[in-house]
């Protein structure tokens, strides 16, 4: 009953909505009853309920098609044409005989053509498996398997490397290239005659509801097995991140949220987007993001919202002072990983008025939003959704009593972060029913109890403000991108002269995240040669992956269960002072790693050299 609530008062809020906009005091009322909707949205969603993010857009299509909504580069759309292009979509995926319960690999790049796929899927009860149009090789080829895709449609420069991926497939999904710039009634580029056609759509055929506990995306993940995870996405996720981000941001009628993250990132596709379509706020699409033009970007299409990763801050506060620090009519910018001491220089240069921070994980259960604007905060420690428990660092596992139960952390003690499961705080979990299982921890606090194992160590306040502490394991976050060790780790240990090693992320300065640094222990009589190792990473990995650091060292650590001792490895950091091992640091320039002396430590501590 309550996720249907939305519809019903649809029509009453588009009549004043407008005015409030503009009135202080209406505009309060409307924050209020943003946020009881959003505490009602999130509490009280029913699993069953049918109406979902694509019975929003569809609504806004019928009562107010002419109202603009998406806008990239010299392109836009109203939301009445938006929705007939994803309503072609699916009805042309329907004829390639995709229904229900299907699963469709998108890997496209930033583009309306992503959005109208997706939706034409999401219209159909389909899955869209979002690929990182950058992956190769094995994780590529990892990533269509753990996806079971039926079709894939992709880039054109990505046609080659998924042809040759899906030929390690026992079952190939088939391959379509979407080589328009935008989706229209035109034959796009075929390859080996599997042609995308979109026409003109019939009438919208009235198709089954889905409940909301039904699956909407699979969006990667890296974990600790060192291969993306294909993270299930239902689409309460869709509805519920929509209806809550959007009314703790003050959304509606006459806003604009700029997007320059890549949409097939679950902040993108779980939370902008439908914040958009749940809200009836102008979405402007950008193909990827610039520092320089970000808040030029936000001034020509008044923006008045954005959304950001922590990185994606700290680039745009390392820009020139321009004319649009503080003519770009963005109040509110939201997201995750904004370092504590970023939040006042950033408010402060750019005029913005709200920074809304919040915890999520793509996969998980356990999300939060600073909607009080606490800085350096992640948002409250919801009751009855979360808890932090006692973590023992030392052995790398939740403390324990001596009858085996948990206890939560006191107030400025890190705790790891459980989200508890329900259902209506469900844990959807991946593909790979064992990785799910895997974070699914039992008997936490009492005997029958589970919950979902974030990973992340967070510690609380005495008024229970989350702080971001650290990402336990074996993964770790490098620009706004989650990298898995056990693949990077793979990838050196195909070199012959790798004996065994280790790869982990260490703090650089103030930079937001971990910068991946490997310790190489090498085979006997092999030598260290920068120049081939730069190749042979930068052959396997992307970019973000490819470890910026190497240490040398005769042997590797091991642990009484045969485990790699990172712990070490990792505090002891980069240093050249204090490490007395050889050193070596990624030149991309050079397409080498070369000797990293104290000279060029000092330049990387100052961001002279680039990361």
């Amino acid at each position: 009953m309550a996720a249907c609530l939305p519809l019903a008062r649809r029509n009453w809020v588009g009549r004043w909505e407008a005015k409030t906009n503009l009135n202080p005091i209406g505009g309060l009322l409307r924050r209020l009853l943003g946020l009881l909707d959003a505490a009602r949205t999130n509490y009280l969603w029913s699993p069953r309920s049918t109406t979902g993010i694509v019975q929003l857009l569809e609504a806004w299509a019928d009562q107010r098609p002419d109202d603009p909504y998406l806008v990239f580069e010299t392109s836009s759309f109203s939301i009445g044409r938006f929705e007939q292009l994803a309503e072609a979509h699916a009805q042309a995926y329907a004829r390639l005989g995709v229904v229900e319960g299907d699963v469709v690999a998108l890997a496209l790049e930033n583009r309306p053509a992503f959005l109208f796929h997706f939706y034409g899927l999401l219209k159909l009860g389909a899955v869209a498996a979002l690929l990182n149009p950058r992956l190769r090789d094995a994780p590529l080829a990892h990533a269509l398997s753990t996806a079971n895709a039926k079709l894939v449609v992709c880039e054109a420069p990505l046609a080659a490397p998924l042809e040759i991926a899906s030929q390690q497939l026992e079952a190939p999904p088939r391959l379509f290239v979407d080589g328009q710039e935008l989706a229209s009634p035109v034959d796009p580029v075929c390859l080996k005659g599997a042609c995308w056609r979109v026409t003109s759509p019939e009438p919208r055929p009235k198709r089954r509801p889905l409940p909301l506990s039904a699956t909407a995306a699979y969006v990667y993940t890296s974990g600790t097995t060192g291969l993306p995870k294909a993270g299930v996405v239902k689409h309460h996720r869709l509805f519920r991140a929509g209806r809550i981000f959007g009314a703790f941001a003050g959304a509606g009628r006459g806003q604009g949220l700029y997007l320059s993250l890549p949409l097939y990132h679950g902040n993108a596709t779980i939370i902008a987007v439908p914040l958009t379509l749940a809200h009836r706020t102008r979405l402007i699409l950008a193909r990827r993001f610039s520092a320089r033009r970000f808040f030029a970007d936000c001034a020509e299409h008044e923006a008045t919202l954005a959304m950001y990763i922590g990185e994606l801050c700290r680039y745009l506060l390392a820009t020139p002072p321009g004319p649009t620090d503080r003519s770009h009519g963005v109040r509110c910018v939201f997201g995750n990983g904004l370092r504590p001491a970023l939040w006042r220089p950033f408010r402060e240069r750019f005029g913005v008025e709200q920074i809304l921070e919040f915890y999520a994980a793509t996969e998980g259960n356990a999300e939060t939003i600073n909607m009080l604007g606490v800085e350096g905060s992640c948002g409250p420690l919801l009751v009855g959704k979360m808890a932090l428990a006692r973590y023992d660092e030392s052995r790398e596992e939740l403390a324990r009593d001596r009858r085996g139960l948990c206890h939560h952390a006191r107030a400025g003690e890190p705790g790891l972060l459980l989200g508890a499961i329900s259902d209506r705080n469900d844990f959807a979990g991946y593909t790979d029913r064992e990785a799910t299982s895997r974070k699914v921890l039992r008997d936490v606090f009492k005997r029958g109890d589970a919950w979902f194992d974030t990973g992340d160590l967070l510690r609380r306040d005495h008024l229970r403000h989350l702080y971001f502490i650290d990402r336990l394991g074996d993964t770790f976050r490098w620009k706004g991108e989650n990298v898995a060790t056990g693949e990077v780790e793979q990838a050196l240990a195909a070199r012959h002269e790798v004996a065994l090693c280790a790869v982990y992320g260490v703090q650089v300065g103030e930079r937001e995240g971990r910068c991946g640094m490997a310790t190489v222990q090498l085979a006997p009589q092999a030598s260290f040669d920068g120049a081939a190792f730069f190749t042979h990473l930068a052959a396997r990995l992307p970019e973000y992956a490819q470890p910026r650091f190497i240490r040398l060292v005769v042997k590797l650590e091991l642990t009484d269960s045969f485990k790699l001792k990172k712990r070490t490895l990792r505090e002891a950091g980069f240093d050249p002072q204090t490490i007395a091992d050889p050193l070596f640091l990624r030149d991309p320039i050079a397409a080498r790693y070369v000797p990293l002396d104290e000279a060029r430590h000092a330049d990387v501590l100052a961001g002279r050299w680039k990361l």
